[in-house]
């Protein structure tokens, strides 16, 4: 009985209240391929645990010790040794069979429709779009759409994962690794970098947003971001600046806090050599792509109120700052 209950809760799917990551209640058809081989060798498993389980309980009673004296003694048996060296191989084969002949699509897939490029970053994720746009940890894809990912990292050793949605692709500097995921339904699926890649490894978290095919398009060419409402800002290029924001090797920005005016340009600068970019919490201000150093990224406000961001590669290291926007 306890025994089909704990198989039971580890089968049953996260209710929806909860942040829902389980790769049991999957997604997508990666995912659910997965899932299936999963499946297939725990209850092959189960059965070889109640049948020999059995046999060693049904063994221990039957021919328990009663007396002091000895048991009559049998020396092999040739039947019996066929039948547990042939079972345990004919298990094996079929288990080795079952998984072999699903690697290829697990890790090669159906011909894809989108091909996206993902950078681990101590400590975010980095993805360039078909069209050269980049974003940082929330990736876009359309729904039910094959996407190809190319995967490498930048410094040290890291892993995408998002566990409803297909299985891990290990990110190795100077190495491209190749995956793909599918979303059969629109939503948002959480993952995580799955390798200790150092002291901010827990800050490496994966936001893949599956939208329509119009909602896709439309993030590709900067019109609207799904799901954020109408943008408070827009992003500008060329206009005199008013406020000046430097993104700096210290991992901070100067100055952390800001005040402008509805209409002004608000400018942040890459001042420094390593990666940085400007993500907003509220999804209708755009935020930047990975900029360089030398990078300039533009905004102009439209609604007055106090916007927090932060750079997703440095975001534990705690760099963040914050605009305040008066007027309008």
């Amino acid at each position: 009985m306890l025994l089909a209950l704990g198989v039971a809760a580890g089968l049953t799917p996260i209710t929806a209240a909860a942040v829902n990551v389980s790769p049991l209640n999957c997604a997508g058809p990666n995912a659910c391929d997965i899932v299936s081989v999963y499946t297939t060798i725990f209850w092959v498993a189960m059965a070889v645990l109640v049948i020999v389980g059995g046999l060693i309980v049904f063994a221990a009673l039957r021919f328990r010790r009663r007396d002091d004296r000895e048991p009559s003694q049998i020396h092999g048996n040739t039947r019996l040794e066929i039948v547990w060296t042939a079972v345990p191989l004919l298990i094996v084969s079929f288990l080795f069979l079952r998984t072999t002949l699903r690697m290829d699509y697990v890790r090669n897939g159906p011909p894809p429709q989108q091909t996206i490029q993902v950078t681990g970053i101590q400590w975010a994720w980095s993805f360039k779009y078909p069209n050269g746009k980049t974003g940082n940890s929330r990736l876009v894809i359309p729904v039910r759409q094959v996407v190809q990912l190319h995967v490498t990292s930048k410094d040290v050793l890291h892993s995408f994962w998002v566990p409803r949605l297909g299985g891990q692709v290990y990110a190795i500097p100077g190495q491209m690794n190749h995956g793909w995921i599918e979303a059969s339904q629109p939503g948002t699926y959480l993952g995580q970098c799955n390798e200790l890649c150092g002291l901010g490894h827990y800050a490496m978290s994966l936001e893949v947003d599956a939208v329509s095919s119009a909602d896709y398009q439309a993030y590709l060419s900067g019109k609207g971001l799904p799901g954020g409402g109408q943008p408070v800002a827009d992003k500008v290029s060329g206009v005199t600046a008013v406020v000046h924001v430097n993104e700096t090797d210290a991992l901070k920005f100067e100055p952390a806090s800001s005040t402008a005016k509805v209409g002004d340009v608000i400018q942040w600068t890459n001042a420094g050599t390593a990666l940085h970019n400007v993500t907003f919490s509220n999804q209708q201000v755009p935020s930047s792509d990975t900029q360089n150093g030398g990078d300039k990224f533009e905004l102009k406000f439209s609604k007055p109120g106090t916007y927090s961001y932060l750079c997703t590669f440095h975001e534990a290291a705690g760099m963040r700052g914050t605009i305040t926007v008066t007027g309008g």
